[in-house]
């Protein structure tokens, strides 16, 4: 150890660097010395020729010792000090972040990664409503006002109530995100804004002839186009579950299909009918890490075809059509497929199982569908009691004679 020399300042000490001189006389590296709860504590400060004194070592000890004696909870320890310096030095590095940053820089480019499907539509909400009101602006500078803004710039450019709603999602996710980091510590101020609700129930879905009409149509015209409806209406997958489909994840004996990641975050599995696991019996063999449908280039399918809608409106399905909710769509077969389970008598547990949804709120939209059940069975309710009451009368009959 580099040999400690005394200074005129009582706690204060140098050692001189072995080469490097400063003026005269070699550098000196400046440390002080004392106590903290019986504990002796040295700690470096700095050299000379970065500009440190002992007069100036001894101005920084007599205020870590004034701090201790007076007990008033400031720094006792250099360490200490420059802990607290730095966290004040982060705090305000944060709170200079701006939402415009934060989302270009931190948020999207994980997006990318994580939700690559959802990048390009929060990335729209950004450039065409965000930005503008809030790009610029420090997380803690926004507020209910700034907000509203937003929310009004929607709705006199024509926007649905819809379109608030995931607008303001968007900007929701992105507090939340920064939040999680420890950019901002407070919550989404969205929560103090009402927005207008949206009904976007889809009353409708296919019929068993428009099914079948659409995917005779469909077969017509592309072979995997059909296989991929099928699946859809069959098994209740959604297109990109479809699109991730690789030959390891059929299982035709056991009549189930792997689903990896689905939209929920996790994994689960779809039970084939015994049509899918006909025209899937043929598609198992080859390397288990294959896609089973890709597009013309062999790369992974990104959106459904424009043919399912040519399909559709060659064969009049949406004909005088106007609802948008109403219409129709590749999606529908999804929704089909939990509408026929219904029908059926189906429990909304085990239809929620069968989509693959984490709550149950989404499986109730369809609860609707069994209302005429519900129907059914309050007449059979009556007419147990009119059975009933028709065995008690001839009980009392017989017992008066």
């Amino acid at each position: 150890m580099a040999r400690r020399f005394k200074t005129e300042f009582e706690g204060v000490r140098y050692r001189e660097h072995p080469r490097r001189k400063h003026g005269a006389v070699r550098d000196r590296y400046f440390s002080i010395r004392y106590r903290v709860d019986g504990k002796r504590i040295e700690e470096g400060l700095g050299w000379a020729s970065k500009g440190m004194t002992a007069k100036n070592a001894a101005l920084q000890l007599a205020g870590l010792q004034e701090a201790y004696r007076k007990g008033t909870g400031e720094p006792v320890t250099l360490r200490e000090k420059r802990e607290v310096a730095r966290i004040d030095r982060e705090r305000q590095e944060k709170e200079g972040v701006t939402f415009g940053d934060y989302f270009k820089d931190t948020f999207i480019p994980q997006a990318t990664i994580a939700k690559p499907r959802e990048t390009k539509q929060k990335e729209s909400h950004f450039d065409h409503w965000l930005k503008p009101a809030i790009g610029p602006l420090p997380f803690s500078e926004i507020g209910v006002l700034e907000l509203e803004k937003i929310r009004t710039n929607l709705l006199t450019a024509g926007r649905t109530a819809r379109t608030v709603q995931y607008v303001f999602s968007t900007i929701r996710r992105v507090w939340n995100d920064a939040k999680a980091k420890g950019i901002i510590a407070e919550d989404c101020p969205t929560k103090k804004i009402k927005l207008d609700r949206f009904d976007n129930k889809r009353a409708r879905y296919f019929s068993h002839d428009e099914a079948d009409r659409f995917l005779t149509e469909l077969a017509k015209r592309n072979d995997s186009l059909y296989q991929m409806a099928l699946i859809s209406l069959h098994c209740g997958l959604r297109f990109g579950e479809i699109a991730n489909l690789r030959r390891g994840d059929i299982d035709t004996r056991r009549k189930i299909i792997g689903i990896r990641d689905s939209k929920g975050g996790f994994s689960r599995y779809g039970r084939m009918t015994e049509e899918v696991r006909r025209i899937l019996s043929d598609m198992e063999t080859g390397k288990r890490e294959e896609l089973l449908f890709t597009d013309s280039n062999g790369n992974r399918i990104r959106r459904p075809s424009k043919i399912f809608t040519a399909v559709i409106d060659a064969l009049g399905l949406n004909e005088g059509v106007t609802d948008a909710r109403q219409k129709l769509t590749y999606h529908f077969l999804r929704h089909t497929y939990a509408s026929w389970l219904v029908d059926r008598g189906v429990g909304l547990y085990d239809v929620q199982k069968l989509l693959g949804h984490r709550s149950s709120a989404l499986t109730e939209r369809y609860s609707h569908l069994s209302d005429e059940r519900l129907t059914n069975d309050v007449k059979e309710l009556e007419k147990g009691i009119r059975q009933a009451r028709r065995k008690n009368k001839v009980v009392a009959l017989r017992g008066n004679q």
